[in-house]
């Protein structure tokens, strides 16, 4: 399991948003600050979760762990980065088969095919792996 600490940010209609710690990741990269673009690109690192943990209703300022399974963040990774790989192979290659590859047609089809192929990815990680979130001990 993957493990990440957050603190509770703000408490509103039975909903907690936690903003997580890049400097608590199982990744140096994030922490150093080489981490992929990915998260700065999808906004701010908050997450939306149930208030009611443990029986217990989360306050703000509380700092909870965040556990993660990593085959599911594995699954995560692949639907984030595939996409855009496989467009931008894809797109010069529908071309090729066609027999269309004019001057810049190749290159065209790339960006467009990599431009889906992240508008894909960006869909397909709106959502997150299940979490497991427990008060440190």
């Amino acid at each position: 399991m993957a493990r990440i600490t957050g603190a509770v940010v703000e408490v509103r209609d039975g909903d907690a948003w936690i903003e997580c710690r890049a400097e608590a990741t199982s990744c140096g990269a994030c922490a150093n600050g080489r981490g992929c673009s990915w998260r700065s690109a999808s906004g701010p690192r908050r997450l939306e979760v149930p208030a009611l943990l443990d029986g217990r209703l989360l306050e703000a300022g509380e700092v909870i762990e965040l556990e993660a399974d990593e085959s599911a963040l594995f699954r995560a990774a692949l639907r984030l980065y595939l996409p855009p790989l496989a467009g931008l192979i894809a797109g010069p290659a529908l071309l090729r088969g066609f027999g269309w590859e004019v001057a810049a047609a190749p290159l065209c089809a790339a960006a467009t095919g990599l431009l889906l192929g992240g508008l894909l990815a960006r869909r397909w990680t709106r959502n997150v792996p299940a979490l497991v979130l427990h008060r440190p001990s």
